[in-house]
């Protein structure tokens, strides 16, 4: 059975004089759509939570008085597993709201916490932000088995600049996973710019080989975005990490060009045209 949420808890006298971060939405609106998710259960639209990004506050700001009170009901909802597609927007709305404020993060941590270890991969992947510290990540790296959490992984440990996130990236770059290892490599670059030169023919031999292009899209994802990305997107993201080395960066397109002659692989031969032109200018 889906979570049934109090009705008191929706009573729109409980939210007048309530403020959300955003003039044009009031808190009455937000038991509103708390109320019609928690109706729908496993048929609750995902467009629907867009409605209570309302309550994140803009950066540096505290919570809005509808944030505290929305939260119980919002963590009620998203470890639901009746919840269906929403639970994962709804785990990415707590990601972004639970870390924004201290006075939240520690009111509500423990009831966040279970996110991290959810049976649906998705669910786990939104929510990463929400690890406490470096070393819960590292906890996580241990015994996550899923590509796409593992990969997501590596994205968030890279961001706390740990000694121990820096030997996870280096141990990832003797991974097999093609995605895994070109992560690695994507990730290092804030450490060491040159880390992609020095693994720039491994890489582009994996993304320009036309096989092993499912193993790319089917576990890169980035926060904020539903869908993976595309091979044609991590082309791009691995051309701009050439930025310091022009001569590097000139010679990309045609390197593409040349894989794509090699393999017949027209997409490639496409997205090859297209950075040239962009690097053109």
């Amino acid at each position: 059975m889906t979570t049934e949420i109090p009705l008191t808890a929706l009573d729109d006298a409980l939210w007048e004089g309530l403020e959300t971060a955003h003039w044009s939405s009031p808190a009455t609106m937000v038991p509103r759509v708390l109320h019609r998710l928690s109706l729908a259960g496993p048929d609750a639209r995902p467009e629907d939570c867009e409605l209570l990004h309302c309550l994140v506050p803009a950066p540096g700001r505290p919570a809005p008085s509808a944030a505290h009170a929305a939260l119980p009901l919002l963590l009620a909802l998203a470890t639901d597993p009746e919840m269906g597609r929403t639970r994962v927007p709804l785990t990415a709305l707590l990601a972004r709201l639970l870390p924004a404020d201290p006075a939240l993060t520690e009111r509500h941590r423990s009831g966040a916490l279970p996110l991290l270890a959810d049976p649906d991969p998705a669910v786990r992947r939104a929510a990463l932000p929400l690890a406490p510290d470096p070393a819960t990540l590292l906890g996580l790296w241990r015994t996550e088995t899923d590509p796409s959490v593992r990969l997501a992984l590596l994205h968030a440990l890279a961001l706390t600049g740990t000694t121990g996130a820096r030997a996870v990236l280096a141990e990832t770059l003797t991974e097999d996973h093609p995605a895994l290892y070109v992560a690695a490599v994507h990730a290092s670059a804030g450490f060491d710019a040159d880390l992609p030169v020095r693994h720039l023919r491994r890489v582009l031999s994996l993304l320009t080989d036309p096989a092993l292009r499912p193993r790319f899209e089917n576990v890169w994802y980035v926060a904020h975005r539903p869908d993976p990305l595309t091979r044609e997107h991590l082309l791009w993201a691995s051309y701009g990490l050439l930025a310091h080395r022009p001569e590097l960066q000139d010679a990309f397109p045609g390197e593409l060009l040349a894989a794509a002659d090699r393999t017949g692989d027209e997409a490639l031969r496409r997205e090859a045209v297209l950075l040239a032109r962009h690097h053109a200018g």
